[in-house]
């Protein structure tokens, strides 16, 4: 599967309807995740991250 990402003026009438029409199509999947850094934030606010107090913790954590 190839990605592609789509810049548009979202206060352009024309460029909505047309992003509607494609996506009517129902032959696109919108990935809403896209951004690396809102993938952080989210694993960070899940509590899905570890905080090492050095490098000895951290590989304490990793090898047992």
């Amino acid at each position: 599967m190839a990605t592609i990402t789509l810049k548009y003026d979202a206060h352009n009438s024309i460029a909505r309807k047309a992003l509607d029409l494609l996506l009517s199509l129902k032959i696109f999947v919108v990935d809403e995740h896209t951004d690396e850094l809102k993938k952080s934030i989210e694993d960070v606010e899940a509590g899905k991250t570890y905080k090492a107090k050095d490098a000895k913790d951290l590989m304490r954590k990793i090898y047992g």
